[in-house]
């Protein structure tokens, strides 16, 4: 199911949602200043160049190889530019006790904020390990200004229903400081929401 469902939100935020959408108070951009769109535009670019290339090389040797090359190119320049539209559309909310981090359609994860341990503004080079993962699909090659770390391991959807676990996770956020506030702010919500709940079970 997870293969047909990315290929269907391809076509849709490539070709069918084009109304722009303002953020909600409880929501954040990761694409506006992370530089992933002038990376993923020029992809998109080179893709086309080399279409173009190969096709006219290919077209002396063997017209079908030609086509069929080309159209797995297409294809595939179709792909990155769905999910380039599909990071404008999806943006980082925190609702109720739950952070959804949505990278596009390429990748996602939910993390309920009682199992944060600590929210770090950081773009420090993180060491390569099995509890340390990437929001981006395109790893290293984006950079991140963000880390949160996790109490309990947690679970990364990525691209056609792939998963990985992590702990720590690594992503870029456009307004870093208010995204920090506003988790801290919530964690100390849940703490004195807890805390009220114990008081009250030992009055009892």
């Amino acid at each position: 199911v997870n293969p047909v469902v990315t290929e269907i939100a391809v076509f849709y935020y490539g070709f069918v949602c084009w109304k722009s959408r303002k953020l909600k108070e409880n929501e954040f951009s990761y694409h506006r200043d992370s530089g992933t769109v002038p990376l993923l535009a020029a992809i998109i670019f080179i893709v086309a160049i080399e279409t173009f290339v190969l096709h006219s090389l290919l077209l002396k040797w063997s017209p079908t190889a030609a086509w069929i090359l080309t159209g797995i190119s297409i294809y595939s320049g179709l792909q990155l530019f769905g999910f380039l539209k599909s990071m404008q559309k999806r943006p980082f909310s925190l609702e109720d006790d739950r952070l959804c981090l949505r990278y596009g359609i390429m990748s996602e994860t939910e993390i309920d904020l009682g199992n944060i341990e600590s929210v770090e503004i950081s773009s420090t080079d993180l060491e390569p390990d099995k509890e340390t993962r990437r929001l981006s699909f395109l790893g290293a090659l984006e950079s991140h200004n963000m880390v949160i770390r996790l109490k309990e391991e947690n679970q990364l959807t990525g691209l056609y229903g792939r998963t990985m676990k992590y702990r720590n996770l690594a992503f870029y956020v456009d307004d870093k400081t208010e995204f920090r506030d506003l988790i801290e702010s919530r964690l100390d919500n849940l703490n004195k929401k807890q805390k009220k709940r114990a008081d009250g079970s030992q009055d009892i």
